[in-house]
Order: structure tokens, then sequence, then C-alpha cells
């Protein structure tokens, strides 16, 4: 089962939301990444983990230079809060810069639960990883994009209602809603439409509200973060 819904710690409240894919390549990590900074404009206490060890994917979409990772936090030579990457944006990240153990993760989560509102939560996309952090998580949204058919989507539905975790909705990129609508009872909370200003973004190594803090696409970013709070 996983922690409560709102873990708490002196006067700190955490909702753990992690951002869930069972395929490749559906914006995954960008979607992680511009919920946390809409989050954080919105003034809220609000830090993202990269924790998909398998791709370490989250140096491909933020320029940084973090002298300490994960890997020195497993092995006792420094503190979790020690990796935490802030951008200029004020974006707390905590990167992954190699494939760690995801048991020794496990060990540490929780102190960095204590310490903010929101944690988002970039996860592994193969269910063996993924399984092995669903224990530390709440709450989900799932990216899909319908390229991949439905069968992936209900897979990702099933596990998260096996580990009993909420699931928020489906976040879908690069299609229309009724696509997923027609065929799910799950709704379909917001709908990102694939935009050049979305590569740019990756492009430059930085998140799309940085860079392009009033596009349409950018607001769509913001209604979400609106709706999960």
């Amino acid at each position: 089962m996983a922690l409560s819904n709102t873990v708490k710690s002196g006067l700190t409240m955490s909702r753990i939301i992690s951002i869930i894919s069972l395929m490749p390549n559906t914006g995954k990590t960008t979607i992680a990444l511009n919920l946390g900074l809409a989050l954080h404009r919105m003034k809220k206490n609000v830090i993202v983990l990269d924790a998909d060890f398998s791709k370490i994917n989250m140096i491909e979409h933020i320029d940084f230079n973090q002298p300490v990772n994960l890997e020195e936090v497993f092995q006792g030579r420094a503190h979790l809060f020690d990796t935490i990457f802030r951008h200029s944006s004020g974006l707390r990240i905590i990167p992954s810069m190699t494939k760690h153990d995801y048991d020794k993760l496990q060990f540490h989560l929780p102190e960095l639960f204590s310490g903010y509102e929101y944690v988002i939560i970039d996860t592994p996309k193969d269910h063996e990883s993924l399984k092995k952090i669903m224990n530390n998580i709440d709450e989900a949204l799932i990216v899909h994009s319908p390229e991949y058919g439905s069968r992936y989507l209900m897979n990702a539905i099933k596990l998260l209602k096996k580990h009993k975790i909420l699931n928020l909705g489906i976040v879908l990129n690069k299609s229309h809603e009724e696509s997923v609508n027609s065929m799910l009872s799950i709704p379909v909370i917001t709908k990102i439409p694939h935009h050049k200003s979305i590569v740019k973004s990756f492009n430059v190594k930085q998140p799309l509200l940085h860079i392009y803090p009033y596009s349409d696409i950018s607001r769509k970013f913001y209604d979400l973060a609106k709706r999960l709070v």
C-alpha cells in the first residue's frame, strides 16, 4: 500500500504525485518538469525527482552542473539534500546522473517527502523498476500518446489499481481528448498538443514554462496544476 495521501512532518504536508507511462517517448519528463514549475510559480513548495534511472532522461531536458549525485548519497558520502539542483526559475530538481539502485532510493525518500508540499516523481517506464517504488507514491498522472494504442494505457491503469494508487487522470499528448475518452472511464485531465515550442525548449534544455511562460501550451500546464491543487 502506498503512503498516505498526505505525508505529515511537523507543519509540512506532502503530496507525492508520480508521472507514469509504460512506453517511451510519451513526454513524461516534459510533463514532470513543467508541472513542477507551474506549481512553483503558484507559490507551492515543490521538488521534481528524476527516478527514471533506466534512461537518465532529466539531463537531456535541463542544462545543469551538479557535483553531488544520488550514488554518493547511497554510499553514505553525502546527504540527499546535497543533490538538489536549483534551476534559474527557482524550481528544485533532483536529477539522476547514473543508473541507481531503487531499493536504496526507497530508504532515503521519506526525508525528501517531509520537506516539500509537492513531490513530483518522473518514474521509470518498465514494470519491474516501477513496481519497486510503488510503495512510495500516493497519486499518479498517466501520460499517454495514442500512437501506442489503448493496451499500454489499460496496463498502466490496472497497475495503479493493483497498488492502490489514486489515478488522477490521463495527460494526453499529440491527439484529441475524444480518442481516449470514448474508450475509457478514466478522464483525460488535460491535452498537450505537439508544438514547435516544446521541441525548442528541449533543444535549449529549458522547461517550456521558463522560455514561453505566456504561451497557450504553458497555460495548459498552469490549468493542470490548478486542478491538482
